[in-house]
C-alpha cells in the first residue's frame, strides 16, 4: 500500500503518525520545507498557493493520498480528486484499509457518524486530533520541481496573532446569548481567573456582537476543544456549538430555560440565571482560597 502525504511542516508529524498506523509498504511525503519525520522519501516543493499544490500532486503515484483537514488542504484534495477522477473522503475521523478504504466521518452537523467505503486509489483529509506527532529522519530527501503558473498571486502574508489557544485549555468558561451586556464579561473573566480557566463563547458573541475575538469562538466554524471541564453559561446548546466541545471530560451548564438543548449533553445542568450563579461562585471560590 503506497501512501502519499501532502502537508505543511507543522501538520506533517501528526499526519505521518496517522499514515504509519495504516501499515503502508511505502510512505512518501510532499512538504514546503524539511521536517524530521520517518518517511521513505521526503519531497520538498516550493509551492505556496493551492493551484500549485494541485499541479505538484497530479502526476504522483499513490494508492492513498492523505492531507491535513485545514481549509486550504481540503480545497486541494477536492480539486485534485476532481482532476484525476478519484474518490474524495473529506474530514475522515478514522480510516481502515483492506484492499479498499473505509472511513468514518461526522454528518448532519455532528449529530451522527457515517461509515463509507470506496475503491483505491483515493484522496482523503484526516482529522489528526487522536495522533501524536512522530519524529525521525527521512530515508531520503529530494527537491520536487513544480512547473506552475498560479492563477492567484499572493501579494502579502501576515501572521495572525491569536491571544489564546483554547485547544490546550484544561478548564474553559464559555458564554452565550444569556450574557446581556459586554461589560458583564468582566465577571466572567474574574470567574475564569479564579478557576485558572480560559474564556470562550458561542458564535453570536464573537461574530455578531464582536464582544470577544474569533479565536475564542467554540463550535463547528470555530475552535474544537476537549478540556477537563467545560462550564457553559447562558448557552442554549445548538448543535453548531455542541460540536465544538463534545469531547470535554465534564460539561457543566447553567441556563434559565429548563428545556434548553444543552441539558441533553451536560453532565451537570443547573436551571438558574447566570447573573445569580456567577457572583455566588466567585464569592465561594474566594472564600475557599482565603481559608
Amino acid at each position: 500500500m503506497r501512501i502519499l502525504l501532502a502537508s505543511d511542516p507543522v501538520h506533517l508529524p501528526s499526519l505521518v503518525s496517522a499514515a504509519r498506523s495504516l501499515s503502508p509498504s511505502n510512505l512518501e511525503a510532499v512538504s514546503t520545507a524539511r521536517a524530521e519525520v520517518p518517511v521513505d522519501r521526503l519531497l520538498i516543493a516550493d509551492v505556496r498557493v493551492n493551484d500549485c499544490w494541485v499541479d505538484a500532486l497530479t502526476p504522483r503515484d499513490f494508492d492513498l493520498l492523505l492531507l491535513p483537514p485545514t481549509r486550504d488542504f481540503k480545497e486541494v484534495g477536492a480539486r485534485l480528486a476532481a482532476r484525476r477522477g478519484l474518490p474524495y473522503l473529506s474530514e475522515a475521523l478514522e480510516l481502515e484499509l483492506d484492499g479498499k478504504v473505509e472511513a468514518s466521518r461526522m454528518v448532519f452537523s455532528g449529530r451522527g457518524v457515517e461509515r463509507i467505503r470506496t475503491s483505491l486509489p483515493a484522496v482523503a483529509t484526516l482529522n489528526l486530533d487522536g495522533f501524536e506527532p512522530v519524529e525521525g529522519s527521512p530515508d531520503s530527501v529530494e527537491e520536487l520541481k513544480v512547473d506552475c503558473t498560479p492563477r492567484v498571486e499572493v501579494i502579502e502574508r501576515r501572521e495572525r496573532e491569536a491571544e489564546v489557544d483554547l485547544s490546550k485549555a484544561d478548564v474553559i468558561v464559555s458564554v452565550g446569548r444569556g450574557l446581556k451586556r459586554k461589560e458583564d464579561l468582566e465577571m466572567i473573566r474574574e470567574l475564569a481567573s479564579l478557576l485558572g480557566a480560559e474564556v470562550a463563547c458561542t458564535r453570536p458573541i464573537s461574530a455578531d456582537l464582536k464582544w470577544l475575538p474569533e479565536e475564542r469562538h467554540v463550535g463547528m466554524t470555530g475552535v474544537r476543544v476537549k478540556p477537563k471541564v467545560y462550564l457553559a453559561l447562558g448557552i442554549s446548546g445548538q448543535i453548531q456549538h455542541v460540536v465544538g466541545f463534545r469531547d470535554a471530560d465534564t460539561v457543566i451548564a447553567v441556563n434559565i430555560d429548563p428545556d434548553a438543548p444543552i441539558s441533553e449533553v451536560s453532565d451537570y445542568f443547573v436551571v438558574a440565571d447566570l447573573y445569580e450563579v456567577v457572583p455566588r461562585l466567585i464569592e465561594e471560590i474566594r472564600k475557599r482560597k482565603r481559608s
